[in-house]
């Protein structure tokens, strides 16, 4: 078997978020570990969790090939941390929307076996002044 690098592990999880943003659930599977165990503010899932939850906000959220960019990332042993921005457009308003996330993967040979993520909206300065908090 051959040693896995950081560059490799972070590979797999740009990997992971290029098949979320095509919502293309199918390619993501040889990504994912089949004792995947994921971790939200939403409860633990399991893959078919979070496949569920991808087809979810793909049905909210429009997502361009191009949506994650990846801010920072760093791997130490197993453990792949990311800091990305998404930008999608809402499929009902069609509003323009950022978020921001951090991801912490378990990731080995090639698998994504645990994850924790947390992402929040980036509400806009012009979305602020309409509330009344400028």
């Amino acid at each position: 078997m051959v040693a896995e690098t950081a560059e490799d592990k972070k590979a797999v999880f740009r990997r992971l978020i290029d098949c979320y943003a095509r919502a293309d659930v199918d390619a993501m599977e040889s990504l994912i570990a089949p004792i995947y165990l994921g971790h939200t503010s939403a409860g633990d899932r399991d893959w078919a969790g979070f496949r569920q939850s991808i087809l979810n906000f793909h049905a909210i959220f429009d997502y361009a090939p191009d949506a994650f960019v990846i801010e920072d990332q760093f791997a130490d042993g197993d453990k792949v941390a990311t800091r990305m921005t998404a930008r999608v457009r809402s499929r009902e308003s069609g509003e323009a929307m950022t978020m921001i996330g951090i991801n912490l993967a378990v990731i080995r040979r090639g698998q994504v076996f645990e994850e924790w993520n947390t992402w929040e909206m980036v509400q806009s300065a012009e979305s602020l002044s309409m509330q009344g908090a400028a």
